[in-house]
């Protein structure tokens, strides 16, 4: 270790499932490089995100702070420049920075002149000339399908499963591998060496439409993997319900459902492929010893559970929100699994800590350097999504719509505003309109059975309320800041 502060590398998929990883304890799906890296740090086991949608809750990520509190809930809104958040404070401290793949979080992150008012947030990027965008136009040959390989069906007609296929024609363009050569290509020729680094690493799968060149595409056998339940739960809210009815129809194929899951395996597999090129750069680049590196996920996918695709905003089922997290540390134990609820508020305060940088904005998530080193457990975590009645008005003029804008033009109210708190025992889904939901976590894995109206149940849904009721009271809106009054 230099006597300088460490480097920080945030790496970071699309939509991965936290059941999904075979360190997580899927026996089907094959992650060999994360189960490494969880194997070398501190591995999240029940991390959850505070939005079923990518762009808020990676914000939230970077500023630890709620997304409602902001006002963040499309994938239209980015951070302006002046909010604060952990690449702002990184910057502050002399950090070089890099962003790789998607934004997703920053106003102004792809200009051209680094030192003009105006530019570039980050030193370099994707699309940043003479250093990365010829990079871009590197085609990545696919393999051509065998005697062994899957024949892709035919979704049923008069539906839309987002289902792709196998991918038959080269990659290239934005794809994850050019991304992450991208990254490999600054660690080991482009960083300042006398400076430390901020980079981050932003893949695009698993992500929707389901699909994967060979060998990922047929990979998974579609019969002998466990399948997710397909049916709706008992009690199913409008969201799901509507979904069905729109996207895969009131009796979707079990076949059709355990091809999406087999192709969504097979893409995270891939995924796992090319973050262990990543890794691998960082370890033969000596930055173990030097470095933070975080894996986390923006949120999960229903992949045919439920009988649904891809997510949605007001859904707050696990498969959505229980996600991948782990961090790597030189000054952390290894191979540590850590149980207890986590959620993605405390990603900031957690990275700022182990940098040594204090935060100088409200954060409404904690260190979890407690949760590693003792018994510090949190009693709930939180989410939230959907829109106020003026915009779901605006969006049901869409008849044009397709894909999941076709659920919400249909029916606007599935959109509704929704909270949910969780804890280690029950779920609690509140809803503007629409049904809510709760959930016996402990003996419902896959919120089956919503147990919303029970009145035995009484206590605890008046328990979960006030805990919701708390939670809204500690992280309204403190904006807009008024420096002249220090309030």
């Amino acid at each position: 270790m230099t006597g300088r502060r460490k480097n920080l590398i945030v790496l970071s998929s699309d939509e991965m499932r936290g059941d999904c990883p075979s360190y997580m304890g899927n026996p089907d799906c094959r992650t060999p490089n994360l189960d490494r890296f969880a194997e070398r740090g501190v591995a999240f086991r029940r991390h959850f995100s505070v939005f079923p949608k990518c762009v808020p809750t990676r914000i939230a990520a970077m500023t630890g702070r709620y997304c409602h509190t902001d006002g963040f809930r499309t994938i239209q809104q980015h951070l302006p420049n002046d909010q604060p958040d952990v690449l702002a404070a990184l910057k502050r401290s002399g950090y070089e920075t890099a962003l790789f793949g998607l934004n997703h979080v920053w106003e102004n992150i792809y200009g051209e002149g680094l030192n003009e008012p105006g530019a570039a947030y980050v030193d370099y990027h994707s699309f940043t000339r003479g250093y990365f965008h010829h990079m871009v136009e590197r085609e990545w040959p696919v393999q051509p399908p065998g005697p062994e390989s899957v024949e892709p069906p035919r979704p049923p007609e008069g539906y839309d499963y987002h289902y792709g296929g196998r991918i038959e024609e080269p990659m290239s363009g934005f794809c994850d591998d050019n991304r992450a050569e991208q990254a490999i290509e600054y660690l080991t020729n482009v960083r300042d060496r006398s400076r430390p680094f901020y980079m981050q690493l932003n893949l695009s799968w698993p992500h929707p439409g389901y699909k994967a060149p060979e060998p990922y595409f047929s990979l998974y056998d579609r019969e002998a993997m466990a399948a997710w339940p397909h049916e709706l739960p008992e009690n199913a809210p409008l969201p799901m319900r509507r979904m069905r009815e729109v996207r895969t129809g009131p009796a979707p194929p079990e076949a059709m459902l355990r091809e999406l899951q087999a192709v969504y395996y097979g893409m995270v597999t891939k995924t796992d492929a090319v973050l262990g090129r990543v890794l691998d750069a960082i370890e033969k680049e000596g930055l173990l010893e030097d470095s933070v590196v975080v894996f986390f996920v923006d949120h999960g996918d229903f992949a045919g559970q439920y009988g649904l695709p891809e997510k949605w905003d007001t859904c707050m089922a696990d498969c959505l929100l229980h996600v991948p997290c782990i961090v790597r540390d030189p000054d952390l134990p290894a191979g540590v699994s850590v149980d207890g609820l986590t959620e993605h508020v405390d990603l900031a305060p957690t990275m700022l800590e182990l940098l040594s940088i204090e935060p100088d904005w409200g954060i409404h998530g904690e260190s979890l350097l407690p949760f590693i080193e003792g018994p510090r457990r949190k009693e709930a975590v939180f989410a939230d999504g959907g829109h106020e009645e003026e915009m779901r008005r605006r969006m049901a003029c869409r008849p044009d719509s397709s894909g999941k804008q076709k659920t919400y033009a249909r029916y606007p109210d599935s959109m509704a505003r929704t909270k949910m708190v969780r804890t280690e025992d029950y779920k609690l889904v509140m809803r503007e309109v629409g049904g809510n939901e709760l959930y016996d976590m402990r003996n419902d894995r896959y919120e089956m059975r919503n147990l919303w109206g029970q009145p035995e149940l009484a206590p605890v849904v008046a328990d979960l309320q006030e805990r919701m009721i708390q939670w809204c009271l500690r992280t309204d809106t403190d904006r807009p800041y008024q420096p002249e009054v220090g309030a």
